[in-house]
């Protein structure tokens, strides 16, 4: 590969046949390699050809590498077999995804608990209800005479 560079934004990169059937052997798909030519490219083009291109609302897929249980693989591979799925990962990632769902609630309940914590004009609101009880328990009169009649005879 010849990489010719005109400016900071431009440049040239040229594909020999024997590249281009390397990578297509390599396991390449063709729509992923560049065919044998010279192409240019010019920095920062994507943008100018997809002006409303958002980068946010572009759903990404990460590959990651995760142990299973082989009983969970078998369960969601048949399950792909009997749904007619695209594949059992794709089978896996609609559960996570629910259970993602599923569990949105009560991670809404503990932020609101954290922002309630969180909260000094809460903490003093919740101080004061405290000292206004402790105040109320501390002026009821305390007997100490044992309740129960046999342990009034063990205590005389």
């Amino acid at each position: 590969m010849k990489i010719e560079k005109i400016s900071k934004d431009e440049g040239y990169v040229e594909i020999t046949e024997e590249e281009y059937l390397e990578d297509l052997a390599s396991g390449l798909c063709e729509d992923e390699v560049l065919k044998p030519g010279r192409h240019k490219f010019i920095r920062g083009g994507f943008l100018k050809r997809h002006p409303n291109f958002n980068p946010a609302t572009v759903e990404t897929v990460v590959h990651i590498s995760l142990g299973l249980d082989l009983d969970v693989l078998k369960y969601f591979k048949q399950l792909a077999r009997e749904t007619n799925a695209d594949s059992y990962e794709t089978i896996i990632r609609q559960a996570l995804r629910e259970a993602m769902e599923k569990a949105q609630p009560t991670r809404q309940v503990v932020t609101e608990h954290q922002a309630l914590i969180e909260n000094p004009e809460f903490i003093e609101a919740v101080a004061e209800r405290v000292r206004k009880l402790s105040k109320k328990s501390s002026t009821k009169p305390v007997s100490k005479k044992p309740s129960h009649p046999k342990a009034r005879r063990r205590a005389a």
